[in-house]
């Protein structure tokens, strides 16, 4: 049987991807047009300041001569610098510290807004009021409570041990301060998230727990813990990249003071911009702050992976 074939004139020509393309621009030409105002916001608040960034870290500020190009010069100060090396131990410290406080603090205040007693509803509003409150307010408040010379906690204390107590006047005090106030402030976000995660578990589970005769820290290691371990990575990520970043509760403490000791990579940065006026220095010292988040990021997200594979 002869088989027909059309003359290679007559059979329909290939679409280019760039023809194609254009076709489908033209077809969901309507949701593009609704999501270019969004493309725009994004673009203009968060890649140009980026760049921006980058290009700022490139330069030298200098009296009387403005901006002068030095290519990798800061950066190379940075990775030779005792005091950058301080900062980045005391903002791995910092964390360390805020999380090991704010996370069993947020599960207990989890776990406690969750069951249906009386006045919950109060006690949750209670337990929101740190994070509600600007961090300068709270920071002027912790500090004021802490006055070597007037604090009511440094003359409660005082009296109580029998001689002098000045938390603020010490590196280890300080530290300890910064830590209190910042796991103080974060708990109540990881606590939402946490309850959130509680109150999605099915009752029925903790019924058959009791049943077989589970007590209260078995329930919360079998059935809680394992449950809500998803909001508690969120709860984690987010008060890590914020502590990671954080400058002005710490500011308004210490100053990043006694020395170096509570002198957080943030705290750096702003005095570098704002005091100093090094803008270019300040600038690599903020892409070294983004590049901290991101390995955090980064490191949080391997843990969960091998988590979920196990």
């Amino acid at each position: 049987m002869a088989s027909v074939s059309k003359p290679l004139s007559e059979q329909p020509a290939r679409e280019q991807p760039a023809t194609r393309l254009m076709k489908g621009l033209r077809r969901n030409a309507l949701p593009y047009i609704l999501l270019l105002p969004l493309v725009v916001i994004l673009i203009s608040f968060l890649a140009i300041p980026f760049i921006s960034l980058i290009y700022y870290s490139l330069q030298r500020t200098e009296l009387g001569v403005g901006n002068v190009f030095v290519g990798l010069a800061n950066f190379n100060i940075l990775l030779h610098e005792s005091r950058f090396a301080a900062n980045l131990t005391a903002t791995l410290v910092y964390l360390a510290g805020v999380l090991v406080l704010s996370v069993p603090m947020a599960y207990f205040a989890a776990v406690l807004i969750s069951s249906n007693r009386r006045g919950v509803g109060g006690i949750r509003t209670i337990f929101l009021i740190p994070w509600v409150l600007a961090p300068v307010v709270t920071a002027l408040l912790f500090r004021t409570m802490l006055d070597p010379q007037s604090g009511p906690i440094t003359i409660a204390m005082s009296w109580l041990l029998g001689h002098p107590f000045y938390l603020t006047l010490s590196e280890e005090g300080s530290r300890l301060l910064i830590v209190l106030h910042s796991a103080w402030r974060s708990f109540p976000l990881e606590m939402l998230l946490i309850a959130a995660g509680i109150t999605s578990i099915p009752q029925e589970l903790y019924e058959a727990a009791k049943v077989d005769g589970a007590g209260l820290w078995q329930q919360f290691r079998r059935i809680t813990l394992p449950l809500t371990r998803i909001p508690l990575f969120s709860a984690v990520l987010l008060i890590s990249v914020y502590t990671v970043q954080d400058a002005e509760g710490v500011y308004a403490l210490t100053q990043g003071g006694p020395g170096y000791g509570t002198e957080v990579t943030g705290v750096r940065l702003f005095k570098e911009a704002f005091l100093y006026f090094n803008i270019g220095f300040a600038s690599s010292i903020g892409i070294a702050l983004i590049t901290l988040s991101v390995l955090v990021i980064v490191i949080y997200f391997r843990i969960l992976g091998q988590g979920e594979k196990a």
